[in-house]
Parts: structure tokens; C-alpha cells; sequence
């Protein structure tokens, strides 16, 4: 349900509120309106006289979609009412229903809002523990609820089921062959544990610390994570809070589960690099097999990122600034000297690769291929997220 308010003049007839209905109804036959909202996204602005009645709705809303028409000084109520969200920095869009190119605007806008209240009630796994070198991207639980809907389950690497109990799957082996047998058998058991942790717990999502493992038993998650996001299922690695949040919201405004890598030079000239040792291998054009970079064990994702276009987003962990731009891709490289075994080059514009070294909001950063600025940036201004 859409929530949204009729306004009208004080003690206007019913009628004037029944044609309004009438008129969302008709220009919006795929959504559904709660017309008794306390807190609405969507103001149909009907008459003049309306705008305290307006100001009364908007409370604390970071974004209201201000709905105008054509007789009844619409126009000019509205107008005095975007006036006074300006001057308050409450975002918002002024949409005419006589103009299709707004009425599209509001449609992409009403969808936007409607894979938002998905993420309410959604199940977050966090196996583990978050890495100690994250300092800078923990996320409460309570905070978490709160700003997303996102409910957290944490989960202990001792509730996970062995996985030397599971035979090796011969689906992931084709899917990601290696010639080192022992190590892509143990992949594959380690897959096979997470997904059972992720249906025994009913999760939508997951985020798996496994340095832990890796230093204990040679064995990273590294091919679990892309085999689950090819499944449609954001995973993330680390136990990185932060990141798995933005991968959720990510994919719930575009339908694209984004690469979580990590920074790994800003030069002067704007060039910008990023690698992993995971990634979804739907984002990628070729992959191998090879071992995780930090350890030399396990196994990892060496691919070429597919596309030359690409959107990046981070979050902060406060959940109430974001960064966000899309950049060109310059350099595609596996198994770079020095890097994760995944890695690409982006350009910047100079004063913005500046920004992004003196004020990061923290390492890992989201790379969705394609331009999907403006979605995710209306996404954050539903949310009352300030872009930096």
C-alpha cells in the first residue's frame, strides 16, 4: 500500500476528495493507496487553501511526492508547499497529472518505494563474527530494524553443520573447476552448509566471516558467495554489516546483486581501482579458479567484469550518508600483482576520486554494472540518506 493523503480546503465537499481518489485510481491502476496514511509518501494537492494541512502531513517525511492538477489553485497550493519543503531541504518531486513525462516520474518513483517496504521483516544472517579490521562498518541490529526493516540473525560458525559431512556437488564442481580436487571438494561442502544454515533459518540474506576457517582449515567462502548471488541471494563476505545492507537494498531497487570490492588505489588523475576474491560470475564476462589472495589458500573468484559502464554506492554505517556515482570502466585484470584476484579499473572525476580519499565512509565499496544513479538515489532520499 501506497500511503498518501487527499488535500482540500477546510470543510470542502466530499465529492472534491471522491474525484481525487478516483483520479489516482485511473492514472494508477497498479497501486494500491492507504488514503488514511499518518506519515504519506504521495500528497494530491486538490484545491487551494490545502497548504497547512499539507505541512501538518509532511511532519518528519525525508521525501513527499506533491501531486498537482489543473483547476481548484492545485497548482498554486502545491506550489507554496514545495516552496516551504525547499526552504526546510525536505525532498520531494512536483509531478503534474496532465504530463506524462512526470506522471512516468511518479510511477518509477511509487516502484522505488514499494521494493523498499520489501526489505521490512527480511532475515539477515551474520555467520560469525565481523573481521577486526572493520572499524569503520558495524551496524547495530536495533539501528539496522530501525532504518530497514532488515531483522539480524546471528548465527555461530558451531551451529553450522561440518562440512566434510556433504559430498562433493558435481553441479559446483562443473560450475567452478579447479584442479585442485581436495580444495574444490571442501568449496563445495562449505556451499552446500551455508545454504542449509540459510533454509533451516529461512534467510533472505547472509554475510560470512571465514578468516576464521581460512587460517583454521585452508578453506574460503569465497566461490559460496558468488554461487548464492548467482542464485539471487545478496552474501557478502567479512561479516561486513554495512556492505550486505547496501547489497540487499541494491538488489531490491534494481534486481542486480552488486560486486563487493575492496579500494585499492585513488590516484590524482581520478583513475580509482577495485578487486575481490569473490564476485558473481553473472557480473562477469570469463573466470578461473585460483586460491585466495591474502592466504595463497582455498579457492577464489579470477575474473573479467563484464560491461564498461558501472554505478558505485557505500554506505555509511550510521545508515545516514551515502556515496555514489557511476564511472567508466578503463582496466578489466585477473590475478593482478599485489590485488584480490578480481580487479577493475574506473575513472573519476578528479575532485570527486579526492572526496572518496579524504572522506570515505569505508573500505568496501559496491560496483553494480550499468547506470542506476538516479534509482538509487531516489532509493536514499526515501530513506532520509544523504549523498556525499
Amino acid at each position: 500500500m501506497i500511503p498518501a493523503k487527499l488535500l482540500t480546503f477546510q470543510n470542502a465537499p466530499l465529492e472534491l476528495a471522491e474525484s481525487g481518489r478516483t483520479l489516482l485510481q485511473r492514472h494508477f491502476v497498479e497501486f494500491d493507496f492507504d488514503m488514511n496514511a499518518e506519515s504519506p509518501l504521495l500528497l494530491f494537492v486538490l484545491s487551494g487553501g490545502s497548504e497547512q494541512f499539507a505541512v501538518k502531513a509532511i511532519k518528519n517525511q525525508p521525501f513527499i511526492i506533491l501531486l498537482a492538477h489543473e483547476g481548484n489553485n492545485s497548482w498554486a497550493a502545491a506550489t507554496e508547499i514545495k516552496a516551504w519543503m525547499n526552504q526546510r531541504r525536505v525532498e520531494g518531486f512536483m509531478a503534474d497529472l496532465n504530463n506524462q513525462a512526470d506522471m512516468g516520474k511518479v510511477r518509477q518513483l511509487l516502484r522505488i518505494y514499494v521494493s523498499l517496504e520489501k526489505l521490512k521483516g527480511q532475515k539477515l544472517g551474520l555467520i560469525g563474527t565481523p573481521s577486526d579490521w572493520l572499524v569503520a562498518s558495524g551496524i547495530h541490529e536495533d539501528l539496522l530494524k530501525d532504518k530497514t526493516g532488515i531483522i539480524l540473525k546471528k548465527i555461530e560458525w558451531s551451529e553450522i553443520h561440518d562440512y566434510k559431512d556433504f559430498e562433493p556437488d558435481e553441479d559446483f564442481l562443473e560450475k567452478y573447476p579447479f584442479t585442485n580436487r581436495p580444495a574444490i571438494s571442501d568449496a563445495s561442502g562449505l556451499n552446500d552448509a551455508i545454504r542449509k544454515v540459510i533454509t533451516e533459518n529461512q534467510l533472505d540474506a547472509i554475510s560470512v566471516e571465514c578468516f576464521s576457517i581460512v587460517l583454521e582449515k585452508s578453506i574460503t567462502a569465497c566461490l559460496s558467495l558468488s554461487d548464492l548471488n548467482d542464485r539471487g541471494i545478496p552474501a557478502g563476505c567479512e561479516g561486513d554489516l554495512t556492505s550486505i545492507t547496501g547489497m540487499m537494498l541494491v538488489n531490491a531497487v534494481t534486481g542486480i546483486i552488486p560486486w563487493m570490492a575492496n579500494l585499492i588505489k585513488i590516484e590524482e588523475s581520478g583513475t580509482v581501482r577495485f578487486a575481490h576474491c569473490t564476485a558473481p560470475t553473472g557480473l562477469l564476462s570469463s573466470f578461473e579458479v585460483d586460491t585466495h589472495f591474502e592466504t595463497g589458500k582455498g579457492t577464489a573468484i579470477a575474473g573479467i567484469f563484464s560491461g564498461e559502464e558501472v554505478t558505485i554506492f557505500r554506505l555509511s554505517n550510521d545508515l545516514c550518508k551515502a556515496f555514489l556515482c557511476k564511472a567508466a570502466i578503463t582496466a578489466k585484470q585477473q590475478h593482478p600483482e599485489n590485488a584480490c584476484r578480481t580487479m577493475i579499473e574506473v575513472n573519476l572525476n578528479p575532485k570527486l576520486a579526492g572526496q572518496l580519499k579524504q572522506h570515505p565512509l569505508g573500505n568496501h565499496h559496491l560496483v553494480i554494472p550499468g547506470d542506476h544513479l538516479e534509482a538509487i538515489s531516489y532509493a536514499l532520499k526515501m530513506k532520509g540518506i544523504e549523498e556525499i
